[in-house]
Formats: C-alpha cells, structure tokens, sequence
C-alpha cells in the first residue's frame, strides 16, 4: 500500500496511539481508501486471536499438575504459615488496587467498541443507510426478538445515519449509527435479562467514551469519539423515548 498512515494501523487497532493522533487517524479512514479495508482485516484477526485464546486452555489437572511440580510440598511450621497470611493478605490488597480499576465497565463494552471500530473502518457502515427513524426501526422487525423506541433527532446537534444487526456475547442486537459533528455515536441495543432500570454508568477510555444502562427491558450501549456530556444529550434522549 502507498498509504502513508499504513503503518500505524495495527498501533490504531490496539488503542496504543496517543489519544489526539487516534482520532486523527479516525478522521482519515473517512477519506482513505486503503486504510479501512486494512483496519478491518486487523480488527477480524484480533478477534479471530481472541476467540482462539478462550477455546484452547489447558485443563484444571494440568495447571495442578504443574503448580505442584514447580513448588512441591515443604514442611513449615504452622507458627511461619500464621505470620505470613496478614503479609500476604496485605501484598495481595496492594496489587489487586494498584492494577484494578475501582469499578469495571461491562464485558459487552469491549466487544461493541470493536464493532463501534470495525463499521467506522467500513465504507457501508450500516445495513439500512437513512436519517428517518419512521424507516430504520421497522427495518429491524423480524430480525430482533424485542422492539425498541428511538428519538426524533430533528432540530438536534444529532444525525440519524442509519442502523445494522450486530451480535454480542450470542445476543442479537439494533446498531444505531449517528453523527454529531465531527464524531460518530454508536447506540447498541438489545434485550436485557431482567425488567431493573439502571441509571448510565460511564467508562472513559483513551479512545472512546461508553455508557451502558437498562430500560424497558432492554440493554442499551453508547460507544463513541465524542466527550461524554456531547454523548449524553443522546443517551438522555433514548432513555426518554424508552421509558415505561
């Protein structure tokens, strides 16, 4: 490829450019015509890496097997076990906040910021390409086993540009693609498995901006490039057109 910016696309995949050279890079995928088709064959090996990774793990026995062969039984003193469990104790506290975040986005977030990705790399981003919701939500019947209210956008710093079928963690689900300026907005939905309304819970990445919360039993997902309170104006729009 001729592409200058070719090389930095597998730094772009895996979120290691710096947050203003990422959405630089964003913004010229919607110009170029070598990098997106090269974004989304990375972004399917990762997945294909990913899948890979889960599926072939070694058995329980096998990793006692080799704990035990590594540090076999030794005879302490149960007055050394008793003095070094609060060390451990306290050891163990120390990493587990030092390396974990004090509260986890969903599971779901990784794998739709993937597909958030993946449909901005895509020159057809969606599957029915208009800006009137009266034609994006009937084309979803049939195809999903729930339905959903979208937002009158008119008159809002938002642009319908259409919507898709996605799949997560085996769910079917509704993508809604939308503009706002120069940043895409991503809204999944799909069905939750229980009634509970939940407020938005946000996570800020270096790349992008999610939120995920609950509704008339469906489970909605913001992924996108915008700040959250530009996010947010769309997230309180369609937890007022799906409230019951």
């Amino acid at each position: 490829m001729s592409c200058q910016w070719r090389d930095k696309v597998a730094l772009y995949v895996d979120n290691e450019l710096d947050p203003a050279a990422q959405q630089d890079f964003s913004a010229h995928l919607a110009t170029c015509g070598e990098c997106p088709a090269a974004v989304s064959e990375q972004m399917e090996l990762k997945k294909a890496l990913r899948v890979a990774g889960a599926r072939f793990t070694a058995p329980p026995e096998l990793h006692a097997a080799i704990y035990k062969s590594i540090h076999p039984a030794r005879n302490v003193s149960p007055w050394w076990k008793w003095a070094m469990a609060p060390v451990c104790l306290l050891l163990l506290g120390t990493i587990g906040f030092l390396l974990y975040p004090k509260s986890r986005p969903d599971p779901m977030i990784a794998s739709l910021a993937d597909s958030h990705n993946t449909a901005m790399a895509s020159p057809n981003p969606v599957d029915v390409v208009t800006n009137d919701l009266h034609n994006v939500r009937p084309w979803f019947a049939g195809k999903l086993p729930f339905t959903f209210q979208m937002p009158n956008v008119k008159d809002t710093p938002f642009t319908l540009i259409g919507g898709k079928l996605v799949y997560a963690e085996q769910r079917a689900g509704a993508q809604l693609l939308y503009q706002a300026g120069q940043h895409k907005i991503s809204i999944f939905i799909f069905q939750a498995r229980d009634q509970k309304t939940t407020v938005p819970v946000w996570n800020h990445d270096v790349t992008f901006t999610a939120a995920s919360w609950t509704a008339g039993g469906r489970a909605c997902y913001l992924i996108s490039d915008a700040n959250r309170d530009e996010a947010g104006k769309l997230v309180t729009m369609f937890q007022e057109a799906n409230r019951q």
